[in-house]
């Protein structure tokens, strides 16, 4: 059995569903992805959203880039976006410019939250916590995604997320519970971190420290996602996990190149389409990860 999930393979047959549903539906979606200051890595990620998302739907995607950003001026831009009925998503990549960073909350919830397709307002959250229908952070729902589709059960699994933040471990673990999971949020004051991992069935890290989380950390057949992302010595791309000895315990694992990071852009196509046609999209996703199901039989 290969033990390597493919993020890559997967949003590719999600983005073919999507493309198929979009084609036969008369609406535009058109959305507007805003970044701030400069911040090497947003700006990247910026360009490889719009380039992968435009190649593989009708979607329409912008790229606004802000060089000498001021709240009052983002703020009204903001609420511009959210008033024009011609622009059905909004973006704001983080983060934001240093100067704009005290007043994070504040310009996000500028964001309808209708539009939100990156679901960071204080609205979508509330909603995800609740358990009600809401635009779902990209990462999580992207790692939800990738669980389903390599046919994990959730329920009643221990799953330690290595991360504490409103863009993964938060949404993460109310998507965990949502499934019946025993989510254990860790961060860098967690004691004991190797034995609450040990005890763990799934070992999710997203804690930015460049390949931590060694085959030392891993119980025998852990289930194990790497949301890092980090250049070594060599310039190879590496990520929080140890990949080299993590493999030989774990039962699945995302290699630090093609895993989460293809399912978060292909679930930013499926949040801005959602923004627009609601719940069909959710059937939309399902049946993608289906037929991912009956593709790896």
């Amino acid at each position: 059995m290969d033990k390597v999930i493919s993020g890559i393979k997967v949003s590719d047959i999600l983005y073919q569903e999507l493309n198929n549903y979009l084609l036969t539906r008369k609406k535009p979606i058109h959305v507007v992805d805003i970044t701030t200051g400069d911040d090497f890595g947003g700006k990247m990620y910026a360009k490889m959203k719009k380039k992968k998302i435009t190649a593989k739907t009708p979607i329409e995607f912008d790229s606004i880039h802000f060089d000498n950003p001021n709240i009052d001026k983002l703020e009204n831009y903001l609420e511009m976006l959210s008033k024009d009925p011609d622009i059905t998503g909004i973006m704001l990549q983080l983060p934001l410019a240093t100067e704009l960073r005290p007043y994070e909350r504040e310009i996000l919830d500028m964001i309808s939250p209708l539009k939100d397709v990156d679901g960071l307002t204080t609205t979508s959250m509330g909603q995800l916590a609740l358990g009600e229908d809401s635009l779902i952070p990209c990462t999580p729902k992207g790692i939800e995604a990738l669980l389903q589709a390599y046919d994990v059960d959730l329920k009643g699994k221990k799953v330690a997320i290595i991360n504490r933040s409103n863009i993964v471990g938060k949404p993460l673990a109310y998507l965990m519970l949502r499934n019946n999971a025993t989510p254990i949020i860790c961060h860098s004051k967690t004691k004991n971190l190797q034995e609450i991992t040990q005890n763990s069935d799934i070992v999710i890290a997203a804690l930015n420290k460049r390949e931590y989380i060694t085959g030392d950390y891993l119980r025998e057949g852990a289930i194990v996602i790497d949301v890092g992302v980090h250049r070594n010595e060599e310039g190879k791309t590496v990520g929080d996990v140890d990949y080299n000895s993590a493999i030989e315990k774990a039962s699945l694992i995302t290699p630090p190149t093609g895993g989460v990071g293809p399912m978060t852009i292909c679930m930013l196509a499926y949040n801005a389409a959602k923004g627009v046609y609601g719940n069909e999209i959710d059937d939309v996703l399902q049946q993608g990860i289906k037929k991912v199901k009956t593709l790896k039989k």
